[in-house]
């Protein structure tokens, strides 16, 4: 039985533990933006107060920036 000698390219490591932290965050971020989205389209009918609606949209804009300040990273590597 032959041995086969593997070799791991530190710069290829950190370079995929980088990308695997920008998937994570992504993921994360998506989540929370398609909850809060659930939240202010059943609004309507739960007649949610005027500043909780208000905040849920502030909170989602600042998610969705954040979601494309991620994926910019994940592109720009």
């Amino acid at each position: 039985m032959s041995q086969v000698n593997i070799q791991i390219d530190p710069l290829t490591t950190n370079c995929v533990l980088k990308h695997l932290g920008l998937a994570i965050d992504e993921i994360k971020l998506v989540r929370s933006i398609s909850i809060i989205r659930q939240q202010v389209s059943m609004s309507g009918a739960a007649q949610l107060e005027s500043g909780r609606k208000r905040y849920l949209i502030s909170e989602l804009r600042f998610l969705q920036k954040r979601l494309r300040s991620v994926r910019d990273k994940a592109n720009t590597n």
